[in-house]
């Protein structure tokens, strides 16, 4: 709400009383583009400032239906994190940036990111932060992006090789992570294909944070559905 007072005015903004992991009815909002101001709890309490598309590999233990994606923007995803690392350096705030995995509901068939604050009360309060993501989401509604996208497979929550591919340039939509890794088979790397727009080009795997039976499995996956396979490392070098 301390986002949304920012924001109004300028977007167009709606309040729904419902669960953040849940907004029962927003798949109803006729909309291009979904952008949920949002907090981000952790256990580790670190001031972050990240954006993500909502999703669930597996059971739906925090909102949304068991092994359904929601329709992930992955131009729009990327640029909030660009926008988000922009700000931070601009204005020196003491804050990481990051992209995160796909994870907790709504699961709907609309593109949606969350653009969030965390990890605790203190950072939803601070105006510097709230500033951040106002800005974040104005300019997202502001921007017309071009560009082609990519899904992700491994590594950790906050997804620093992702991250990395974003903040050089490359546009990420779903991200399958390693403590997912066992819920991923095929029906589910065609799901995060055919629900990350526009249509990824590649899968991208954070090889290290990838156990050896799932790269194996995902490179053969994506060769029977024609996709092409690459190691995040090996990405960065293009």
């Amino acid at each position: 709400m301390n986002i949304v007072k920012e924001i109004e005015g300028t977007v167009p903004v709606k309040i729904f009383d419902s669960s953040i992991v849940d907004l029962f009815g927003v798949e109803k909002l006729d909309a291009d583009l979904i952008i949920v101001a949002s907090t981000h709890k952790s256990v580790s309490e670190r001031p972050t400032l990240t954006a993500h598309t909502p999703g669930n590999f597996g059971k739906a233990e925090f909102g949304g239906e068991d092994r359904k994606l929601s329709v992930a923007p992955a131009l729009y995803i990327s640029e909030a994190v660009r926008k988000y690392a922009e700000i931070k350096e601009r204005r020196n705030l003491p804050y990481e940036v990051s992209l995160e995995v796909t994870h907790h509901g709504p699961s709907i068939d609309k593109p949606i990111v969350f653009v969030e604050i965390g990890s605790t009360e203190k950072q939803w309060k601070d105006r510097e932060a709230i500033k951040a993501a106002a800005e974040v989401i104005i300019h997202l509604f502001d921007s017309k992006l071009e560009g082609d996208s990519s899904v992700g497979v491994g590594g950790p929550h906050y997804a620093p090789n992702f991250t990395r591919l974003v903040l050089s340039g490359f546009n990420i939509g779903h991200i399958c992570p390693k403590y997912a890794i066992e819920n991923l088979d095929m029906e589910m790397l065609k799901q995060m294909m055919e629900k990350t727009v526009p249509r990824p080009e590649r899968v991208v795997i954070d090889w290290k944070g990838t156990p050896k039976e799932y790269r194996e499995k995902v490179m053969r996956w994506g060769n029977e559905m024609g996709v092409e396979v690459v190691k995040a490392k090996e990405l960065r070098k293009l």
